[in-house]
């Protein structure tokens, strides 16, 4: 089943936005004519013996050459996410109709043209992994229903989507067209391990890799928070800059301030905070107290709790307490965004991630009216944004996908480029986690140079914010070039 149809879009293309402020110069830029196409794609290993059908929706600029024009291929994470937020929420042509400042609108909700759209300068195809979207296993040999479970887990699901992107390069033509592949949350661990297996077993070398607020690293060695410090000094500049968003503790909460404020952060991360903690018990008293007094003033937070918590303050601890006072919870995919807490009284209960929640009941009447009235796309299956039994049942034992897997690409293929860009106020995949994780995986200077990091202004979704979005679509299309 598939759809095609051509649109247009005359763009408003805002440029020379440095900090997350609104820039000063705009442009007129016209996009001009594309084709679009939704369908379903059949992939496994052999050809004439599918094993599942992936959904896609593919844009393409008409009159372009293919062999200059780069092709992108995007999907989000989860894992259990269809495309869709990347699709409709920043990528694509048509995008949702958010507030200026990131927070969503009221139901029911629409799309409006997107003048940060990829497609000025990339070809773009959305895809969803097996059970997101409408993509499901194929019946077995016998007719059986078809079995998802043996792609929940790393490599079966990467390489599904690189049979995909294979056949997809083959039937429209595009092998000689400069390939790039984006991937959001866990979908930047399926970058990674793409960015190696494409070139190792599918004879593909990519040109661009660009990881949105990237998981890297599903487990860390020793991942007992008592014994591991990677995971709470490098979570420390995101509580640092989630608290000063609410005006607590002592860094600046204007928002062009905070990038100098925060490098001072993460070097204290980096040395006297590691140090400290590995002191503790050896340390004299007073000099432990002002340790905490100093971690408790960065984050926000009283020192006693910090003292609680021996310096190694979590996720769940930091979101339940900066605003308790207030009665008030935090998002953990967006420290700015704050809710009253249901359960004050209950210390346990610390997850109230309402962005996250919120944002597929706002997302799904006009994505699925897009698709059925704009694209003609009609389907009896139920649609899965995000599919937590997926979720639940994904093996988190497979190797493939890390910071390694990435760094051999970039040492091996010598025309990719990579580009890790997160939020400052993600508190799901801190943004100095995944800075950390590459500098101590990436060593030659060569594949080093092709590394490059963007932090913006906002959360997990960090491009819901309009000046966040204005300022990575700069940053991609120079990317790009």
């Amino acid at each position: 089943m598939s759809f095609s149809h051509r649109s247009y879009i005359a763009a408003l293309v805002l440029l020379a936005a440095v900090s997350v402020a609104t820039p000063a110069n705009a442009q007129q830029a016209a996009l001009g004519k594309y084709s679009t196409k939704a369908a379903l794609m059949p992939i496994g290993e052999n050809p004439e013996k599918p094993t599942a059908e992936l959904l896609y929706t593919a844009y393409t600029l008409d009159g372009a050459d293919p062999a200059r024009r780069p092709i992108t291929f995007c999907f989000n994470g989860g894992p259990g996410a269809s495309s869709v937020y990347l699709h409709m929420a920043v990528i694509g042509p048509m995008i949702l109709d958010v507030h200026p400042d990131g927070s969503l609108p009221s139901v029911p909700a629409r799309l409006v043209p997107n003048p940060q759209t990829w497609l000025h300068f990339t070809d773009l195809v959305f895809i969803d992994p097996v059970d997101t979207g409408y993509s499901r296993a194929l019946p077995n040999a016998k007719g059986e229903p078809g079995d998802s479970t043996p792609f929940f887990e790393a490599e079966a699901d990467v390489r599904s989507i690189a049979q995909f992107i294979r056949r997809f390069l083959s039937q429209n033509d595009r092998w000689l067209s400069p390939k790039a592949i984006a991937g959001e949350s866990y979908g930047g661990l399926r970058v990674a391990a793409l960015s190696r297996l494409l070139m190792t077993d599918y004879d593909i070398n990519i040109n661009r890799a660009v990881l949105i607020s990237p998981l890297l690293k599903t487990t860390l060695p020793g991942a007992d928070s008592r014994y591991n410090l990677v995971s709470t000094m490098t979570l420390l500049p995101s509580q640092a800059a989630v608290a000063a968003a609410h005006r607590r503790g002592v860094l600046p909460a204007e928002p062009a301030k905070l990038p100098e404020a925060l490098a001072g952060v993460e070097q204290f991360a980096l040395n006297e905070f590691v140090s400290g903690l590995a002191r503790l018990g050896r340390a004299p008293q007073a000099e432990t107290d002002a340790f905490f007094a100093r971690i408790g003033g960065l984050i926000g937070l009283d020192s006693k709790l910090v003292a609680q918590q021996h310096g190694r303050v979590s996720p769940e601890v930091f979101v339940k307490n900066l605003l308790r006072d207030r009665n008030q919870i935090l998002d953990r995919y967006d420290g700015r965004q704050a809710s009253d807490d249901p359960l004050p009284e209950q210390a346990d209960f610390s997850s109230l991630d309402k962005m996250l929640t919120v944002l597929n009941g706002v997302l799904s009447g006009p994505y699925f009216d897009y698709m059925s009235r704009t694209l003609g796309y009609k389907s009896d299956r139920r649609y899965n944004m995000l599919n937590l039994v997926v979720n639940s049942k994904w093996n988190r034992e497979s190797p493939m996908g890390s910071p390694e897997d990435l760094a051999y690409a970039l040492t091996m293929n010598t025309d990719l480029k990579a580009l890790v860009v997160h939020g400052y106020h993600d508190l799901s995949t801190p943004y100095f986690k995944s800075r950390y994780l590459l500098e101590q995986s990436v060593y030659g200077q060569n594949a080093r140079h092709r590394l490059s990091f963007g932090v913006y202004t906002g959360g997990h979704m960090f491009y819901l914010n309009a000046a966040s979005r204005t300022e990575l679509f700069k940053d991609v299309s120079s990317f790009y070039k």
